[in-house]
């Protein structure tokens, strides 16, 4: 009697498990984001912060309309624009920066990673669901927002390009907010680090090109030339009719120190808030009302006082005191260079763009499955 024995089938290796698939769709993205709304939803105080919020845009808004006069003005525009972003860059990152980490510690988080949602679903729905609420916070001031429009001298295409540039800033720390919440274990330390990050652009680059004046300022010797006052006599100091035109012209070497700020002019350019002056339109301060625009406004100051930095230090003009002549053209030249400069938003909007890229690829990482790390802990269930 033989006995076979059976052969063992050789059976697949398993295919190495590389977690959910990360691309969202269209689908899971509008899931994921009525969910988040619908979980989000303000509670009483909310309310009341969303409605103070808006009511103070549209009373400083109205101060500014009452006390600008009948003519054409576009500051009640630009700061309506300048709240807009301002409060857009508070309420859309704060809620981004608890989306996350909110979810985890209230065990919400893993049932939906469980689900068919991608972790690009998750990660896109938060970011609009949380970027909404700015967009709907821009619709409450749309009737007084038309109203400044109408007297601002704008057109509809600048204004527009303007709103774009803002809501886009805005998505940019809003996902920058994602990121700390994919990060922080705890809601307050996201918060926080969101806002450091948002305070570090809005005033860390303009205090860091401050402090950076002195590593590209120079001292240059300038020859200027005036009279001698030096020989005149006690008598002729105390004497109302000396004529000071009969006193010799003499060389005088002076020390200048001028910064190069040309160099470091970028550091202004990242800022958010100089990014929507630098899409806004120009205005010629010399044929502004031939153009049919509005005086030159805030957004007009920022512009020049950007170009004045970009174009790094004019030459110092030689002081001449024996010549007929003391006026001196080129400064007045140098301010409507200032004011035609083209206008150089597209540093600051790659800024963002890297902001949003990189805090996106950040939080898509944090959620996909299965885990590699897990902090201790850290609550997916």
């Amino acid at each position: 009697m033989t006995t076979e024995t059976a052969t063992p089938v050789a059976t697949p290796a398993s295919p190495t498990v590389h977690g959910n698939p990360w691309h969202p769709t269209f689908r899971g993205v509008m899931l994921s984001t009525w969910i988040e709304l619908l979980r989000r939803r303000p509670s009483r105080k909310g309310y009341f912060f969303y409605v103070l919020t808006v009511a103070a845009i549209l009373t400083l808004g109205i101060i500014v309309a009452v006390y600008s006069g009948a003519e054409k003005n576009s500051v009640p525009l630009e700061l309506v624009l300048v709240l807009i972003l301002g409060a857009g860059l508070l309420i859309g990152p704060s809620l981004s920066a608890t989306s996350i980490n909110g979810d985890s510690s209230e065990g919400v988080l893993a049932p939906l990673q469980m689900t068919r949602l991608s972790a690009g679903d998750l990660v896109v729905g938060k970011l609009l669901a949380s970027w909404a609420v700015c967009f709907a916070a821009l619709l409450t001031t749309t009737p007084f927002l038309v109203y400044a429009f109408v007297r601002s001298g704008w057109t509809i295409v600048e204004l527009l390009v303007v709103l774009g540039v803002s809501l886009f800033i805005v998505l940019a720390f809003t996902a920058v907010g994602l990121a700390w919440s994919s990060i922080a274990a705890r809601a307050v330390a996201s918060v926080s680090l969101t806002h450091l990050t948002t305070g570090l652009m809005l005033l860390g680059t303009l205090l860091m090109f401050a402090f950076t004046l002195p590593l590209v300022s120079e001292e240059v010797t300038v020859m200027n030339r005036d009279r001698d006052y030096s020989q005149m006599t006690e008598e002729q100091q105390n004497d109302p009719t000396f004529d000071w035109t009969t006193l010799p012209c003499v060389d005088m070497p002076t020390l200048y120190t001028i910064s190069h700020t040309e160099k470091t002019a970028w550091l202004i350019l990242i800022n958010p808030a100089v990014v929507i002056s630098e899409s806004a339109p120009i205005v010629n301060p010399e044929t502004y009302e031939k153009d049919g625009r509005a005086a030159p406004g805030i957004f007009a100051m920022i512009h020049q006082a950007v170009s004045d930095a970009r174009m790094g230090p004019a030459a110092p003009t030689p002081y001449d005191g024996c010549s007929d002549y003391y006026g001196d053209d080129s400064w007045q030249e140098r301010q409507t260079a200032q004011a035609l400069l083209p206008r150089a938003p597209w540093l600051g909007l790659g800024t963002s763009a890297v902001l949003l890229v990189g805090s996106m690829w950040i939080a898509l990482r944090r959620l996909r499955v299965p885990y590699k790390k897990l902090r201790s802990g850290t609550r997916v269930a």
